[in-house]
């Protein structure tokens, strides 16, 4: 077998979470970084991106490594850190499936041209998400997504190519300059920040997903060097897609006077707007479709991995569960956050923006909390020292930590006591 068939076969879950990735994190707030602050936050953006790494890429080094799901280290640190995991999960599943859900209903009014009920229309895209886990399962999701990511990164990379060359009336007064100072500034920071790349947890939605693919494979797992670059490339390759967007929002939108609106058909009609006035009207269509596909696919990763995790957490923390078969919980959680979701948008939503901020601000102050759960298994007696990573991304895991930590209690501290 050649290399690049090698890669081929292997290559799936790193795609798997780069169409998770790609989405409330990038098309939304990445967008909205660029159109309110300009350059300022690239740095932020690139930041959080390199901090995070070692708290990922944990996903597919343990399980190449022990051949068993991320929750197994979870678990051999104790119990209070699965019972941590369930908790968060169990709390944040159905606001964070709503939430991007809510973004890719906004833009699938936009391609029918018609104003329905959010939580009516949430309802219809996770029911059909429903249908295609039910037929397709793990096989579907993954050729999907390849798809899916690929026209997405090429439509932005032409976008971002010609905006530099668009001309878009700016302001004669200055723009708003970021303020470390301001609670308004620091309050989106912590959003952007906390689904920069995606919330934490996602690692273990990125073993289960090799493993997932093991079974795909013949119950064989890739070699780590196979693995790893799979994982990489998705990992970086949507790095890379946020500056693209935060430099898209950046060349079309800052200083203009323009924001985005707060309900998520305008919104996604905004956004579109920002790619065709880059490169013309006849794109319209494509980066409707491309812009659309991207958060559905978004949508059902989300839709899949809790359900999936949380089936797996439940087992663990609840022995009488243990006698339940997994596929079963799967299919359960799975409706319980479909549910879920659609009662939240129907009964709770006030605005898409709001929606996407508490969502993402919790995501960031579960953090810290996953981040050392994930270094101590990383660096622990499950993983042996020749497949641990090198000093110097153990010594980026302490200071993501240390920064974490800190820059939520000091979050907290502008948010509620200044």
């Amino acid at each position: 077998m050649s290399k690049l068939q090698t890669f081929f076969k292997y290559f799936g879950p790193g795609l798997m979470y780069a169409g998770a990735a790609v989405g409330v994190s990038h098309l939304v707030q990445s967008t909205r970084a660029g159109a309110v602050y300009g350059y300022e936050l690239l740095g932020v953006v690139i930041f959080a991106n390199i901090i995070k790494f070692p708290f990922f890429e944990i996903g597919t080094r343990y399980t190449i490594v022990t051949g068993k799901s991320l929750l197994d280290g979870y678990q051999n640190l104790g119990r209070w850190p699965i019972w941590i995991f369930f908790i968060i999960s169990l709390g944040t599943m159905c606001v964070i499936v709503a939430t991007v859900t809510l973004v890719t209903s906004g833009l699938f009014a936009t391609i029918l041209g018609v104003e329905i009920q959010p939580w009516l229309l949430c309802a219809l895209i996770l029911s059909f998400c429903f249908i295609l886990l039910a037929v397709g399962k793990y096989s579907a999701l993954d050729k999907l997504m390849k798809w899916i990511v690929i026209g997405l990164t090429i439509t932005t990379i032409l976008a971002v190519f010609f905006s530099f060359f668009a001309n878009v009336p700016k302001l004669s007064t200055p723009a708003k300059s970021f303020s470390l100072s301001d609670a308004v500034d620091v309050s989106f920071l912590i959003a952007l920040m906390g689904w920069m790349p995606i919330p934490i947890e996602a690692a273990v939605w990125q073993s289960d997903w090799t493993l997932a693919k093991k079974e795909e494979n013949g119950g064989e797992l890739p070699p780590m060097k196979w693995a790893l670059l799979d994982f990489h490339i998705g990992y970086w390759g949507t790095t890379v897609l946020a500056v693209f967007f935060l430099i898209l929002g950046s060349n079309m939108m800052y200083n203009t006077g323009g924001t985005f609106s707060t309900n998520a058909v305008t919104f996604a009609s905004e956004l579109i707007r920002l790619y065709t006035s880059s490169l013309g009207s006849w794109a319209y269509p494509i980066i409707l479709l491309a812009a659309f596909f991207t958060m559905f696919s978004t949508t059902l990763t989300c839709f899949d991995a809790y359900p999936r995790v949380v089936a797996n957490a439940s087992q663990r923390v609840i022995p009488r569960l243990a006698s339940v078969s997994r596929e079963k919980l799967y299919w359960i959680w799975i409706v319980v956050v479909a549910l879920g979701s659609v009662g939240i948008l129907a009964f709770f939503l006030t605005s898409m923006k709001g929606l996407v901020d508490f969502a993402t601000t919790v995501s960031f102050l579960n953090a810290p909390i996953l981040a050392l759960i994930h270094h101590l298994i990383l660096f622990g007696k499950d993983i042996p020292k020749e497949h641990r990573p090198s000093p110097f991304v153990n010594l980026l895991s302490w200071f993501g930590i240390v920064f974490l930590f800190g820059f939520s209690i000091y979050f907290l501290q502008v948010r509620f006591f200044s």
